[in-house]
């Protein structure tokens, strides 16, 4: 029996149909089975069914008028993609393989199973015509037809299909901690080591190759694994003083804003399993905040006027992120978007009376969908006369401006997508 594809059918099953976390899975898997199995054959398997699921799902409807049951779905997305992009595995291996697979879910499928697969492994797919847009660039670029249309009711096409095309580098973004040790001194000693950098947006921050730096521990404290946006996020703020973050878990940003010793942040997240992630983030680097449970929803009372800054990075859709995170996009809908704007509000309107006069009150999100970002501030803006929204430095760095609000796309931006507001009250 191939392992590997047993592995990576049990994994895609959890991510797909129990809607876990690929990542989470995939390490358990890994961890719990080190050295039984082709590790990095797995996750490529797993990785590249979910990059390519509407694609895949597209081909197999080439040879069916619907759609088998999830289980059987998932082990024929598994014989597509491994037929057209993995070599290592013979064809014939592969059929039996599904087909053993198959007999334990359900065995009266075995034969459909057997049949479908030799087709896939066969025939190539074809895609929608581009008369009809949506669709063709859905099932080009893997993104979901929902998305596209919202797209489209803001850019042209040759716009969205840079942006849906666009690839983003696979070395991972860190910071320096300074606290430890300067840049200079730190991209030295990766230079030492041989380990392949390339410079960011600050002196201070980089793309790296993230297991080969894993692999020297001697430098580990040295840097902290952070998205661009995100530290710039908190670099826009032009605040010092006490800070409100309402939504902090993991704690990436409040941990970078609490190591400047003259902010006093306070993180609050609503389940306490989230705020203990943030108090052992702040504790593996010596900083010192006030981790607390807070439903972001609900007002607090003694906590009215009493920031300098709250900052409101808000539960999304996470579609700026679908490219390093391909399950994102699973089980999505329109739907689900205009639930999440709903709540972004409540957050914003709530936050916005945790601000001092002369605060700030800042609005991100890792999405790039105008229903989640534009529109809820300015939703946010005709209920509160008392905020204005303020510019932001991003020096240089190509990022769409739109009346003092901010778009990464990454086609542009070489960045996860993101969107920052930056208020101030008057």
């Amino acid at each position: 029996m191939n392992q590997e594809l047993k592995i990576s059918y049990e994994i895609l099953t959890k991510v797909i149909i129990d809607k876990s976390y690929v990542s989470i899975e995939l390490n358990k898997y890994l961890n719990e089975n080190q050295g039984t199995f082709n590790s990095s054959l797995v996750t490529k398997i797993v990785y590249g069914v979910l990059e390519k699921d509407i694609m895949l799902e597209h081909f197999i409807l080439q040879y069916m008028k619907k759609l088998p049951k999830p289980n059987i779905l998932i082990l024929l997305k598994i014989v597509a993609y491994v037929a057209k992009a993995v070599n290592s595995i013979p064809h014939y291996a592969l059929v039996n393989e599904v087909v053993t697979i198959s007999k334990t879910i359900d065995y009266h499928q075995s034969g459909f199973v057997n049949a479908v697969s030799k087709k896939l492994i066969s025939g190539d797919v074809i895609l929608p015509d581009k008369k009809n847009i949506t669709k063709y660039l859905s099932v080009r670029y893997n993104y979901p037809e929902w998305v596209i249309v919202e797209l489209l009711k803001k850019h042209d096409v040759q716009f969205v299909k840079d942006l849906i095309s666009c690839e983003l580098t696979s070395m991972t973004h860190i910071r320096v901690n300074l606290d430890k040790i300067s840049a200079q001194e730190f991209k030295e000693l990766l230079t030492q080591k041989s380990i392949k950098f390339e410079n960011s947006l600050y002196d201070y921050t980089m793309y790296v190759d993230y297991s080969k730096l894993l692999e020297e521990t001697d430098l580990k404290g040295y840097y902290i694994v952070q998205g661009l946006p995100s530290i710039i996020t908190c670099n826009v703020l032009g605040v010092v003083g006490s800070i409100l973050d309402v939504c902090s878990a993991p704690g990436g940003k409040s941990v970078y804003l609490a190591q400047n010793s003259k902010n006093s942040v306070t993180s609050a997240d609503i389940h306490k399993h989230r705020v203990e992630l943030v108090k052992k983030y702040a504790n593996t680097y010596g900083v010192k905040l006030n981790a607390c449970v807070q439903d972001a929803t609900k007002l607090k009372e003694e906590w009215i006027q009493k920031f300098d800054c709250v900052m409101c990075d808000v539960p999304c859709s996470n579609l700026g992120v679908s490219r390093k995170k391909p399950d994102v996009f699973l089980n999505k809908t329109l739907a689900d978007a205009k639930t999440l704007s709903s709540i972004q509000y409540k957050i914003l309107d709530n936050s916005s009376k945790y601000v001092k006069s002369g605060g700030v009150l800042q609005y991100s999100t890792c999405t790039i969908l105008d229903l989640e970002n534009k529109s809820v501030v300015e939703h946010f803006l005709k209920e509160h006369s008392d905020f204005e929204l303020t510019t932001i430095d991003c020096q240089g760095l190509n990022i769409s401006q739109e009346n003092k609000m901010y778009t990464f796309y990454s086609h542009l931006t070489g960045t996860e997508g993101f969107f920052i507001a930056r208020l101030k009250r008057k």
